[in-house]
């Protein structure tokens, strides 16, 4: 009874929206779809090259499958958001999911759903490993766990109890209770430079300009990690010591994050942030030719 009433309403949902006087795509979505966040889709949907619709224009509306994508999506959003930081393939997953974000505002929902299902898949499959660890004890008596696969492991010592997550390590000295879990690491803020803006630079001899990567320092951080992506080529990962970091680049169009890395800690990475290089025109030379008595 709930599936034919469901295909029932599915059935009568609205095919199409008439955009109406002084209503911005955005406005559209909110009507039409229940989200301003939806003007994305009604564009691409569309074939849309601007936001700015006449009034009276007719826009096709997403069908059916766009609210099984939404389905899928929350429950890879939810998946990936309480997974352990330390999970084995979490970061693989959040990749699977942001590619299926990206498919989503694109409205191409088949394939949103699809990439959504394989992160939830990623981090199933992760959380059924087999439970595995190790334990060592050194000559001075001191005890190391360390947590390789599966659920974290506990271990107690002097009527102290502690969580060893995956990946993690802990040394326990003997005769003294398990050290207490340090806090995770924030996540960084880029600040420099700002997000989509156009980088005018003099170019060297190798055709490359020095652009600089900045952001806000981390509590506790040891380093950091640079994802930096070319709209052409592959990606680069680069560490640096400290908050900055200096990299020579050719021209064209750039994304970039930053996590905070400690001992056996690694961070969420930050938001992306894109910005262009391009060269700068040269200096017009100025030349003065000073009046000669020579005839």
């Amino acid at each position: 009874m709930k599936s034919s009433l469901l295909l029932a309403l599915l059935t009568l949902a609205p095919t199409e929206v008439v955009v109406r006087d002084g209503e911005s795509l955005a406005q559209v979505a909110q009507r039409a779809l229940g989200d301003r966040g939806g003007a994305s889709e009604l564009k691409a949907l569309n074939g849309l090259k601007d936001d700015a619709v006449a009034p009276g224009t007719k826009l096709k509306l997403p069908g059916a499958d766009r609210a099984r994508a939404q389905s899928v999506l929350e429950t890879a959003r939810n998946a990936v958001k309480h997974a352990d930081a330390r999970m084995a393939r979490r970061e693989e997953a959040a990749a699977k999911l942001k590619e299926a974000e990206t498919h989503f505002q694109s409205a191409r929902y088949q394939d949103a759903a699809k990439a959504a299902d394989g992160a939830w898949k990623l981090l199933s499959e992760s959380a059924s490993q087999p439970t595995a660890f190790t334990v060592a004890v050194d000559d001075t008596g001191a005890t190391t766990v360390k947590s390789v696969s599966g659920q974290p492991v506990r271990v107690e010592a002097e009527g102290v109890t502690r969580p060893v997550l995956v990946g993690e390590s802990v040394r326990v000295e003997k005769g003294q209770p398990p050290p207490v879990p340090r806090a995770p690491l924030g996540v960084p803020h880029p600040t420099q430079p700002a997000d989509k803006l156009k980088l005018s630079v003099q170019f060297a001899k190798g055709g490359q300009g020095p652009i600089t990567l900045a952001w806000q320092a981390v509590e506790g951080a040891e380093g950091y990690e640079v994802e930096l992506m070319p709209q052409r080529g592959e990606k680069r990962v680069l560490s640096a010591s400290a908050t900055q970091l200096k990299v020579s680049l050719p021209a064209g169009s750039y994304r970039w994050s930053v996590r905070a890395l400690a001992r056996e800690q690694r961070s969420e990475a930050s938001a992306e942030r894109g910005f262009e290089v391009a060269e700068a025109p040269a200096k017009p030379i100025n030349l003065q030719v000073q009046p000669s008595k020579w005839k």
